[in-house]
């Protein structure tokens, strides 16, 4: 969940090794929140903040769509007010979707649950639902992440399998992925190589006759 500090004013602006913080003032409550936007991304191989394209390239797009500058002109913001959503960890000039991770103390337990969002992002089929009023997700994913390159890559067999094992579990298309959106599913909280905690959702029961 999100607080909304409304038309707060930017009063400052730190720009250093490919991240700007920009400082908005909360002057009812005697406060500051501050919005980073970081070109690099984290390696956690090297433990180190790298160069990284396609994170540059959303921080561009955000600072252009939200601020009406580039990176390189950022430090003119100052002066501007703008909503701030501001969250436990983090605040943001837009607002972000919080995913909830089930604790181990959850592992074994069976949910009836509704679903309430699928999307494909390219790396996964994302199912999500509400359990007590956080947003959880099940995953089902087809890519992996090389360390090296510190990026996702598609494994195109394993999408095909995916979504084949999304159609036979559902009996729903990969293209009507939608129809899933608002139907009882039965998720079983478990873990995965003896260390994730995962949120697992069963098949659809099958028709008589049919495999």
């Amino acid at each position: 969940m999100s607080k909304l500090l409304q038309q707060a004013e930017i009063v400052e602006v730190n720009v250093e090794d490919g991240k700007a913080t920009l400082v908005f003032l909360d002057a009812e409550q005697g406060e500051i929140r501050e919005v980073n936007f970081n070109k690099k991304a984290f390696d956690s191989g090297t433990k180190k903040w790298v160069d990284n394209e396609e994170k540059a390239a959303k921080v561009e797009g955000w600072i252009s769509e939200y601020l009406g500058l580039t990176f390189d002109t950022v430090a003119q913001a100052v002066g501007q007010k703008h909503d701030v959503y501001c969250y436990e960890k983090f605040n943001s000039l837009f607002e972000v979707e919080q995913i909830a991770k089930f604790e181990e103390d959850m592992v074994g337990q069976i949910l009836n649950v509704e679903v309430t969002g699928v999307v494909d992002d390219g790396n996964a089929i994302r199912i999500r639902f509400e359990y007590e009023g956080e947003t959880y997700e099940s995953k089902m994913t087809y890519s992996t992440f090389l360390e090296g390159k510190n990026e996702w890559f598609v494994n195109p067999q394993k999408r095909t399998t995916q979504y084949a094992k999304f159609e036979d579990k559902f009996g729903i298309k990969v293209a009507d992925m939608q129809d899933l959106v608002s139907k009882t599913v039965m998720v079983e909280v478990k873990k995965a190589f003896g260390q994730y905690v995962i949120a697992e959702i069963k098949p659809f029961p099958k028709k008589k006759g049919k495999k």
